[in-house]
């Protein structure tokens, strides 16, 4: 079974420390930390692409904060961490996207460029294995996973890895 959008479970939320990995990364975690912030969801619950088959699950963890901002306090940048679990095993992604010319087809259109990822190759994964992947759980996750599927479904996406 290919990646698919769902939301978590609460016991998998428990199981994978979701709360605790969107509060290391999220800038607005600042404010509102989870699960307090699933409270803002539509949904109340973490959201996530999962290939159920192979154990493999895509996590984002929302913006870094940008310390140097030019007001001079922190802001949200333009990075986004992303958790890839495999072979359970936990994969570090900073991913940065940029906006490309969008279409008719596809109003929403960008690209990821891989700023850093840790670790890079797992015993039995290549580092290229790995981004592959990555790539397959972000073309399902596009815009914003399952709380966004109309948004998703007008999305194209790209890679600079």
């Amino acid at each position: 079974m290919p990646f698919v959008n769902e939301y978590v479970s609460d016991e998998d939320a428990l199981k994978y420390d979701l709360d605790n990995l969107w509060n290391k990364y999220d800038y607005s975690s600042n404010m509102l930390k989870m699960p307090e912030a699933l409270t803002s969801y539509e949904v109340h619950q973490h959201a996530w692409c999962v290939d159920e088959e192979r154990g493999y699950w895509l996590f984002n963890c929302g913006h870094l904060i940008n310390e140097e901002s030019r007001s001079g306090y922190p802001e949200p940048s333009n990075k986004e961490a992303f958790i890839l679990h495999v072979n359970g095993q936990n994969i570090e992604f900073i991913l940065t996207s940029h906006g490309l010319e969008d279409n008719d087809v596809y109003p929403i259109h960008f690209y990821y460029e891989l700023v850093s990822m840790a670790p890079t190759c797992l015993p039995n994964l290549s580092r290229d294995s790995l981004l592959t992947i990555l790539k397959e759980a972000l073309n399902i996750f596009k815009y914003d996973g399952i709380r966004d599927l109309e948004e998703n479904a007008k999305t194209l996406i790209e890679f600079d890895f």
